[in-house]
This record gives C-alpha cells, sequence and structure tokens, in this order.
C-alpha cells in the first residue's frame, strides 16, 4: 500500500498491485477499501498511461469481492484503448517498417495502444467480470459475446472469445439464452465459439444435450434451473469419460 500510494515508478506500481490483497477480506477498514479499490485500482485500470499498470489493476480487481468491481471492469473495457477522447488512433505501420522501441512496449500516449494490447487489456476485463458472478457481468459480457453494437462492436475474436467462455462460468440464469443465441448464431460460422458455448451450457445447466441450437432454445422456452457447479473431482471425472 505503501508504494500504491507514494512510488510513481510504473514497474513497482505494477508489482504491488500483483500482490495486494483485499483489505476487508484481511481484516482491514472500509477506508482501506475505498482508498483501495475507489482510489487506486479503479482509476489505474482505466487510465494509466502504462498498459503493464492497467494489466496490473485490472488482474487485481478481478480478484476482490467488492460490489464495485463490475462497474470498474467495465468502465476499464471501454477506455482499453489507450486514447483521450477525441484523440486519432495511433498511425499504421506499412508492411515490412521495422517497429519502434515506443510501439513494443505500447507507449502511443493519447494516440492510442496497439490492437494487441487492447484485446489483451480487455480480456483481462472480461475474466474479472466472469469472476464476479454477478447479473449484471452476464449482461455486458452478452453484448460482447453476441457483437452488440452498443458495446463497441468488437471486431477481436479473442474478446468475443473470452466473452463467451466468461459466460460459461457465470453461473446466473442470463448466462443461458445468451450463450443460447450464440450457439446458433455461430454454428455454421465459427467452430470454436460455438463450440464454447455449447461447453458453457451443459456446465452451467447440467443437460448434457448436443450441440443443436433447436434443442438448447426448447430448454429455455421450458424453463431450466442452473446446476450446482461441478468439483474438481468430477471434472477429473469427466475428462477420462468416453
Amino acid at each position: 500500500m505503501h508504494v500504491l500510494r507514494t512510488n510513481p515508478d510504473g514497474g513497482e506500481r505494477a508489482n504491488a498491485m500483483r500482490r495486494v490483497k483485499e483489505p476487508l477480506a484481511q481484516g482491514g477498514t472500509q477506508e482501506e477499501q475505498d482508498e483501495l479499490v475507489a482510489q487506486i485500482l479503479g482509476p489505474a485500470a482505466a487510465t494509466d498511461p502504462s498498459p503493464v499498470v492497467r494489466a496490473a489493476a485490472i488482474d487485481a480487481l478481478g480478484r476482490f469481492h467488492d460490489p464495485r468491481v463490475p462497474g470498474l471492469l467495465i468502465a476499464a473495457y471501454h477506455q482499453a484503448t489507450g486514447r483521450k477522447e477525441g484523440a486519432a488512433p495511433p498511425p499504421v505501420r506499412p508492411a515490412g517498417e521495422p517497429m519502434l522501441l515506443s510501439d513494443r512496449l505500447g507507449l502511443h500516449g493519447p494516440s492510442g495502444f496497439p490492437p494487441e494490447v487492447v484485446g489483451t487489456l480487455r480480456t483481462k476485463c472480461l475474466d474479472g467480470l466472469a469472476r464476479a458472478n454477478t447479473p449484471e457481468a452476464a449482461q455486458f459480457l452478452g453484448k460482447i459475446a453476441t457483437g452488440g453494437s452498443s458495446v463497441d462492436d468488437p471486431s477481436d475474436r479473442d474478446v468475443r472469445l473470452a466473452a463467451v467462455r466468461g459466460l460459461g462460468k457465470i453461473r446466473q440464469k442470463e448466462s443461458v439464452p445468451i450463450l443460447a443465441k450464440v450457439l446458433a448464431d455461430e454454428k455454421n460460422r465459427d467452430v470454436g465459439l460455438a463450440s464454447r458455448a455449447h461447453e458453457g451450457l451443459v456446465s452451467l445447466t447440467g443437460k448434457d444435450l448436443p450441440p443443436e441450437p433447436e434443442q438448447w432454445n426448447g430448454l429455455v422456452q421450458a424453463g431450466y434451473e442452473i446446476a450446482p457447479e461441478a468439483s474438481t473431482v468430477q471434472r477429473a471425472i469427466g475428462l477420462f469419460t468416453p
């Protein structure tokens, strides 16, 4: 906490964020919780000029159980480009042109981070939202998973895949119809997305139905409950069951 309060060095701050624990879970005070979540990690996740610090802050928030975490991660997702409002995107580097050191480090400043860095930050936000396990998180991941234009219309397939994977971990009823829609939309277009959606549906409902959209849509219409999460032993047995 001393480093996070006083040290401006990005590397030191990132290391501290990787090690910090949630104050309330460790017997700390509400004031310490508020300082760390709202004044340090939240702003760093969304606005720090270093993508390394942003990633560390996002990971830290994903470990916390504070009710403010989903909103902070959603804000960090929206601002993952690293561009200030109204700034132009970074110039496209011609094929074959050497990459500058600042490009390799993602230090574009107000012009934004490279696409691969943006994708990594957004994926981390979605992973943290999946751990939050709230209806709010399920709804947001659903917009990403289905390519909803209301959430930046992500073109990065890895980001969509992370959203679909995350929905399979959010044990909320809101996740099931979204995954059924992804399965229906992607069955004949993207095998990876469809397969991940099917895995999530089986895990959430406990129903071992085939990857056929009609059957899963029928289940959604008929009504369903979220099945208890499989134990480590049950998952291990499943891996070796034909």
